[in-house]
């Protein structure tokens, strides 16, 4: 068996500072990880309807006052997913 040196403090130093640089990648690859998942995307108005708990109906009578909203053409509605993920947001109380 070999003999375990004592702890010094240069290596109680440099192993916390490879566990912070550790926790510090993990935590970026984590948080590139939920940007993907969230990324921006347009949904139709039977996805938003789901997304909002609301109706179809409800959607085409306040889409003016949406702030997430997105018109393309005269008759086609779409809807930004991150937009409504900020606005449920802003609207917790």
């Amino acid at each position: 068996m070999t003999e375990q040196k004592p702890p010094t403090i240069l290596g109680d130093a440099l192993r916390a500072e490879l566990k912070a640089i550790i926790k510090e990648v993990v935590r970026e690859a984590l948080d590139e990880d939920a940007n993907r998942r969230f990324e921006e995307r347009l949904l139709d108005i039977n996805e938003a309807a789901k997304v909002l708990s609301m109706t179809t109906d409800w959607l085409y009578r306040s889409h003016r006052k949406l702030p997430f909203t997105r018109k393309l053409g005269n008759k086609s509605l779409r809807f930004s997913y991150k937009g409504m993920l900020k606005w449920i947001e802003s609207r917790k109380y």
